[in-house]
């Protein structure tokens, strides 16, 4: 008896500790201060990255506008690391309203609606800052805006996520055939897989959390993002070769619940949204050069970064495109048609 006593102390001690750690991480990352307001409105963000690095930092600046723009009437709360769930549990979230914000790959809302898998097109945008400029163009933004919140997501900003390149364990990559034989991890999305294999991989969808430990075992040969996620994540201790196919452009939006949205004062919803457009406009300006000082960090941590031929992996893909075009709905297709109208400026 005494021995089962003794083990349910540790357990609860064990489970204190946890529940302390937790706290103190969070309390660091939130942007909340003593001047709020005692019966403030708390938003938790759930996030899947880390506290620090660009996204991280970009979620806190986030919290310190909707403060800012309440006057402290909004309390923000940062769970990163999954902390609250995968992005499928997150976005579960708030679609139910347990959880009031999380951000998310465009292309994670495919698993809420079929619009959303367009962003998973290899090549669709010229680059990170064109996505943006694209989604955020009052033809596109409609479309979108309307689709996230029939589905429980009122969209308050976009963030450059830049272009995603291929990191593995194998070998350098410059055309479609160094690929045989390699798995690489993407998001959790059927149209990412069928694009990475017909590159030439084979494409393995999943979770966040999992891939570190993943490519350090040998379940997977590598990834592919963009050199800020893998500079904060450290891949560059388990993987080798940085090539810079840039297949994948996709914009995070960063939401906020529509039913907690909507159960906001007009000030406050006012608030958010203004936050919102602050954060992005301060985010989108500092990751371009992040890009630049990570790609020297990845260098410096002996990974090997190279060009590729381009347009091999673009022919390589292209009959996956014209098969999602004719076989999409009309929504869809008139989605395709006024992006590539305003990438093409039109």
């Amino acid at each position: 008896m005494p021995e089962m006593i003794q083990i349910r102390r540790r357990r609860f001690t064990a489970t204190l500790g946890a529940l302390i750690a937790s706290a103190a991480l969070v309390g660091a990352v939130s942007a909340s201060s003593p001047a709020q307001a005692a019966d403030a409105v708390t938003l938790k963000f759930s996030a899947v990255f880390p506290a620090g690095g660009q996204q991280g930092d970009g979620a806190v600046q986030l919290g310190k506008y909707l403060e800012e723009y309440s006057d402290g009437k909004i309390a923000f709360q940062l769970f990163p690391s999954s902390q609250l769930g995968n992005k499928i549990q997150s976005l579960e979230g708030l679609r139910n309203g347990s959880i009031e914000m999380t951000e998310a790959a465009a292309t994670d809302l495919g698993n809420f609606s079929d619009l959303w898998s367009i962003f998973a097109l290899p090549f669709l945008f010229n680059d990170g800052a064109d996505a943006i400029r694209v989604v955020t163009d009052p033809r596109v933004a409609k479309i979108l805006n309307e689709d996230a919140e029939a589905n429980g997501f009122k969209i308050i900003a976009w963030w450059n996520m830049g272009e995603r390149s291929i990191i593995n364990s194998k070998r350098a990559v410059n055309s479609p055939e160094d690929l045989s034989g390699i798995k690489i991890r993407v998001m959790q999305s059927p149209m990412l897989a069928k694009a990475i294999t017909a590159m030439g991989a084979t494409g393995v969808p999943m979770a966040w959390g999992e891939v570190y430990t993943a490519v350090q075992q040998g379940v997977i040969d590598g990834l592919e993002n963009s050199p800020p996620v893998i500079a904060v994540n450290k891949f560059y201790e388990v993987a080798d070769y940085y090539s810079l196919t840039q297949q994948f452009i996709i914009p995070d939006p960063q939401m906020i619940s529509t039913k907690v949205f909507d159960s906001l004062s007009p000030e406050l919803q006012d608030a958010v949204m203004k936050a919102g457009e602050a954060s992005q406009k301060d985010f989108n300006a500092k990751w371009e050069k992040a890009v630049a000082s990570d790609i020297q960090l990845l260098k410096d941590k002996g990974v090997k970064v190279n060009e590729v031929d381009k347009a091999a992996f673009r022919k390589a893909v292209q009959p996956l495109v014209d098969d999602y075009l004719a076989s999409a709905d009309e929504k869809t297709k008139a989605l395709y048609d006024t992006i590539v109208t305003v990438r093409d400026g039109g």
